[in-house]
């Protein structure tokens, strides 16, 4: 199970603990502060981004895609 939870430091109580081990039971919980949250969330997004990026850039090498040229794609801009 995956879960995210933002709070205060200043809101962590007793009711909240009890709340954590009984929805976890067994498992194993990390609390980690913002700033390396924050720092995980960009490096998973950055992952994910470039695997998509990757994958597209397969595409078009694989001939999938359209392709348009600079003064195509300026001709269409001055149509519409």
């Amino acid at each position: 199970m995956y879960a995210t939870y933002h709070l205060r430091a200043d809101e962590i109580n007793n009711d909240f603990i009890e709340t954590l081990k009984n929805t976890y039971r067994h498992d194993e919980i990390v609390i980690l502060p913002k700033n390396a949250y924050t720092e995980i969330e960009k490096t998973r997004h950055n992952g994910a981004f470039t695997e998509k990026l990757q994958n597209r850039i397969k595409a078009l090498d694989e001939g999938k895609g359209i392709v348009k040229t600079m003064a195509e794609l300026e001709a269409i801009a001055n149509y519409i």
